[in-house]
């Protein structure tokens, strides 16, 4: 080949080569251009560039080893093919702007739709859908994930990836996600964190924390997940503004807390679980406490729920309007095991004494003390006919045969008739609606069955209060 000839072979090599812009460093990729897939652009780009995608459907999957930008432009679509990760992220990643979607399917390699390891992650406004796992962050500390919608895949929820997933990601802010459809959001050994305004709907544990301290997790709305919340292990968190509901499983808790301390947990709604708070060994250490101030909690089976070893919490200014059973202790009460907590000036929609003074403090303590109620505590079984007259004829023999009273679950000394709790959440409560959770066979057929079912524990059972 002449000189000639070979030069102008080099022109035109030169020409069809990409080329990012002098100063910015932008590569562009569009189904028609000289990048026409994401893959080949990242090859060319150098850490810290930024990679702009124009719409269109890229059917490839991303392996990120190097600190790169990726935008999207009018929504373009990363599609996994149904295999593996859909970005896999080796290095510092922002993304924005796309659709990722069909993930693989395999639980044991944890197949998402974005996975960051060993380097901070940005992932703003994306929608991810169709994949196991949606963001899954793995020792990725000072992430943000913002404004991002992720959909599970099609699944039994016990064969579901979660949502979100952190480990030893310490400093992450997860702040106005939509995340539907998975298992757990789910935050393992990561400190500091910031969850606010998020939205989880339909999972198995909406938030679920293990070893993660001085998180604040603020105005999120977690609702009809199984259970909404279980925090376990940690220490310092602080919950405010959100929203536990319809939390319906086996266990059906809004909130959980499990060995668990210096919580403080300020105006938050329970409404409509099974149980609205569950407490077991938390705090966990002597002299540590457990604060729950200005939360209303409404409509629940049990408002509160404790294991009979719990002690150190403190309840103020709560409202309690509506539950079934306002506070139950697991098992049945016995020796004073609620009373190892302080209950004071919350509003209890059962409390029947006035205030004659007008200075809207009860003149006479709130007890709460049902017969109907202890049974159910000791006799799980039963709550098939909470609220059942059979239960309501107990409580009423229980006034006249003192024999028969159980110990007081909790005793309020200074009962408030309101507190503001409940007033921030009015609009919300009238937008959920929704049923009291008994059965709607025909009352008599209910009755019966309830007179049955309690006649059966009280004289086939022998005391039923022991």
């Amino acid at each position: 080949m002449s000189g000639r000839s070979s030069f102008s072979a080099l022109l035109v090599a030169v020409a069809v080569l990409p080329a990012p812009a002098s100063a910015q460093n932008v590569w562009r990729v569009s189904l028609d251009g000289p990048l026409a897939t994401v893959g080949a652009a990242l090859e060319w780009a150098a850490a810290g560039d930024t990679v702009r995608v124009a719409p269109g459907v890229y059917r490839e999957r991303l392996v990120i080893q190097r600190p790169v930008v990726l935008i999207g432009e009018g929504r373009p679509v990363l599609d996994g093919g149904g295999e593996g990760h859909v970005v896999d992220a080796r290095a510092a990643l922002t993304i924005q702007g796309f659709v990722l979607r069909n993930s693989g399917a395999r639980p044991e390699r944890e197949d998402a739709g974005i996975v960051v390891r060993g380097a901070p992650a940005r992932i703003e406004d994306n929608r991810i859908e169709d994949v196991l796992y949606g963001v899954h962050l793995k020792e990725a500390p000072g992430s943000l994930v913002r404004g991002t919608v992720i959909r599970g895949k099609r699944l039994p929820v016990e064969r579901r990836g979660d949502g979100i997933r952190l480990w030893y990601s310490h400093g992450t802010r997860i702040v106005g996600n939509t995340v539907r459809d998975t298992r757990d959001v789910v935050l393992y050994f990561s400190d500091r964190l910031v969850v606010r305004g998020n939205t989880i709907e339909d999972g198995r544990y909406g938030l679920h924390t293990m070893y993660g301290h001085r998180g604040r997790f603020l105005d999120n709305r977690v609702v009809g997940n199984d259970v909404g919340a279980f925090l376990m292990y940690s220490e310092g968190l602080l919950l405010e503004g959100n929203v536990f509901a319809d939390a319906g499983g086996a266990s059906g808790m809004g909130l959980g807390l499990k060995d668990t301390e210096d919580v403080r947990a300020v105006g938050n709604l329970f409404v409509g679980n099974v149980v609205g708070i569950h407490l077991d060994n938390s705090p966990r250490s002597e002299g540590t406490t457990n604060i729950f101030i200005d939360n209303a909690l409404v409509a629940n089976e049990v408002a509160v729920r404790l294991l009979p070893s719990v002690r150190g919490n403190h309840f103020h200014g709560n409202a309690f309007v509506g539950n079934d059973r306002p506070v139950e202790v697991a098992g049945g009460s016995g020796s004073g095991q609620a009373s190892q907590n302080e209950w004071r000036g919350n509003q209890w929609s059962q409390y029947a004494g006035f205030d004659e003074d007008g200075d809207g403090i009860g003149d006479t303590p709130f007890e709460h003390l049902r017969l109907g109620d202890e049974l159910l505590a000791r006799h799980p079984a039963l709550k098939l006919f909470s609220g059942s007259p059979a239960l309501s004829l107990l409580d009423l023999l229980g006034r006249f045969l003192p024999l028969l009273q159980p110990e007081p679950v909790v005793v309020d000394s200074a009962p408030r008739r309101s507190v503001r709790a409940v007033e921030r959440w009015e609009e919300s409560l009238s937008m959920m609606g929704g049923a009291d959770g008994r059965p709607t066979w025909p009352m008599a057929a209910w009755a019966l069955a309830g007179l049955l079912g309690v006649g059966f524990v009280v004289w086939g059972a022998g005391n039923p209060f022991r």
